[in-house]
């Protein structure tokens, strides 16, 4: 497995998506509740069919898309540029409500056990804030985390369903059944808004297709990490909503709907279940915000790069090389939307399908647009069609019958739009100029400056001697001296200058390109390599992992000594983003020499 691309298996795909789709588990039945009643759980099993058929389309967007993107590069490339833009706006409304949910659900769990009462808006904004300072740092997330979250949430939900079927008299388990035949007492219209509201048991699939720069291969990973998250939603959405809508009390019902896995494990498991279960959902919710506030910050990057928002706001941080102003619109608009809720659940839920629902079927309908291109008409082709109806007739019930939701995610897609026209005519760029800090820099960043991938630089003829590979984040003239006169030394001439980018979170941007500060320590570096005598290669590399992109660079090109200059990180820095010398040091083989530099 490659170090410096992180490349990801199966299971780590699961625990990262389920993480996602997972969380919605914790909210989803209180929120059915309050609209569809004892239903609810009915609703998500008839929702589960459609959900696993749109898996296997969102399969298939990761090998058509390797770069990622999703729904962004879907419509792109099926209904083109501006349809794009309309899933990016519509993926960033769904954003938008994932991350406000997530937040204030994991402050509610933690209510369900220390008591907050009227904290719990000013002790989720205080979390939500939390999460962009340590986004705009960049927190490195890890796969590694997310699995273990992941399987603890699961094991945690099975044993409250365990309990539930263990402890729970007759009566409790026979309204099960009785639910699903008081169905037909409803109209077609409650039986429409019900099969749409169910959708937010299912959402993160979106997840997956970010992912796709970062898996070990585009066939089976997707593929198997796919089937592994639609058995752990089988095992768990649909269970866990009929239990709590039978195995609670009304009054449970009524006034705990925000927490109603927890007050299942206590009636049914006791404190120590319930403990557990507060524990692993908060964990999850407030990754899966982390994770949404990612997404949407790459979606913004994307469009910027498309020339549908202003360039401005993916500017990145000179400090932290984060793009710091996505981040807080990220941030800014989910507490903007709950202080006006007033962190309340169920009107948070009335908001959240337009996005959710828009941007799934611009995406199914465009891999159907794709497929047929392609020549398919097969049953695969048709039940695709059969798919993208099931999403389009949810998204419509959501527009006729839910006019909160479509005011809200009309409204902001109108916004996004009307943005992308003013971007695309200049007249932002106009505006902005005028505001402090918003212009763009009266410095022309060099974009023509000559470098190499690693691929690329392993392709120039090699010394029959190992090379020298220096690392550097700055230009600072002594750290280039010490590599030139060990290359010199060994009567070469070459010295390898490699920058990474390196990116936070587990998304890859799309059209990766070295940032500004990257391109200038490539020119500055390779000029000053120059004076001294040596003929510097540069070379720029992308990666979640600074120091296993070092350590696959100097094998890849025959290096036996890397030369660094000594950090001047923060402690912050060190908490949030890792230690690099120390994670080099364990990753770099015994036959490669590090050289720290002052």
């Amino acid at each position: 497995m490659s170090r410096s691309a992180g490349r990801i298996g199966w299971l780590l795909v699961w625990a990262v998506v389920f993480c996602d789709i997972g969380s919605s588990v914790y909210y989803v039945p209180g929120i059915l509740y309050d609209s569809a009643g004892d239903r609810a759980g009915i609703f998500v099993l008839f929702t589960l069919v459609a959900f696993l058929l749109l898996c296997s389309k969102v399969v298939e967007v990761t090998r058509r898309f390797p770069s990622g993107g999703g729904v962004v590069s879907v419509a792109d490339k099926a209904f083109g540029p501006w349809w794009g833009c309309a899933g990016g706006q519509l993926i960033m409304v769904d954003y938008f409500l994932t991350v406000a949910i997530s937040v204030v659900c994991a402050v509610y769990y933690v209510d369900s056990v220390v008591h907050l009462g009227p904290m719990v808006l000013p002790v989720t904004l205080c979390c939500l804030a939390i999460l962009c300072g340590l986004n705009i740092i960049g927190i490195k997330e890890s796969a590694i985390v997310s699995t273990v979250l992941a399987g603890s949430a699961l094991i945690a939900n099975l044993a409250v369903i365990g309990s539930v079927l263990l402890r729970a008299p007759g009566e409790v388990l026979a309204a099960v059944p009785a639910e699903i035949v008081s169905l037909a007492a409803l109209s077609p219209a409650q039986v429409l808004v019900g099969y749409a509201g169910a959708w937010l048991a299912f959402s993160g699939l979106e997840s997956l297709a970010q992912l796709a720069p970062a898996m070990r291969d585009l066939q089976e990973t997707p593929r198997r990490g796919m089937i592994a998250v639609a058995v752990s939603v089988l095992l768990t959405a649909p269970t866990l909503t009929f239990l709590c809508t039978a195995g609670l009390s009304a009054d449970v019902k009524a006034n705990a709907s925000q927490r109603l896995i927890a007050e299942l494990a206590s009636a049914w498991g006791g404190l120590g279940l319930q403990i557990a279960v507060v524990l692993t959902a908060t964990s999850l919710l407030l990754l899966a915000a982390n994770t949404a506030i990612i997404g949407n910050y790459h979606v913004q990057l994307a469009l910027t790069k498309r020339e549908f928002l202003p360039a401005g706001l993916g500017a990145l941080s000179h400090r932290f090389q984060t793009p710091s102003r996505a981040i807080l619109l990220g941030t800014v608009v989910p507490g903007i939307i709950l202080w006006v809720v007033g962190g309340d659940m169920t009107r948070l839920g009335e908001l959240y399908a337009f996005g959710l629902l828009g941007s799934l079927m611009l995406m199914s309908v465009g891999i159907d647009v794709l497929r047929y291109r392609d020549g398919e008409r097969g049953w695969t082709f048709a039940i695709g069609i059969l798919t993208s109806v099931a999403v389009a007739i949810a998204f419509a019930a959501t527009v006729i019958w839910k006019p909160m939701a479509t005011l809200y995610g009309g409204g902001l897609m109108a916004i996004g739009l009307a943005t992308a026209v003013g971007t695309r005519s200049g007249w932002f760029e106009r505006v902005l100029a005028r505001i402090p800090r918003m212009a763009p820099p009266i410095e022309v960043v060099r974009t023509d400056i000559a470098f190499y991938t690693v691929a690329q630089a392993c392709e120039l003829p090699k010394d029959p001697t190992p090379g020298i590979l220096v690392a550097s984040r700055g230009a600072t003239r002594k750290i280039f001296r010490e590599a030139c006169d060990r290359a010199k030394s060994r009567g070469q001439t070459r010295v390898y200058l490699l920058y990474v980018d390196e990116i936070p979170g587990l998304f890859y941007p799309q059209l990766a390109a070295p940032t500004p500060e990257g391109l200038t320590v490539l020119d500055a570096g390779a000029s000053v390599i120059r004076d001294l005598g040596a003929d510097p290669v540069p070379v720029w590399g992308l990666s979640h992992s600074a120091p296993g992109t070092v350590v696959d660079a100097a094998e890849a090109l025959g290096c036996d000594t890397v030369v660094i200059g000594a950090t001047q990180r923060t402690f912050l820095w060190h908490a949030l983003r890792g230690r690099f010398i120390q994670e080099l040091l364990r990753l770099l083989p015994a036959d490669i020499r590090l050289i720290v530099v002052g």
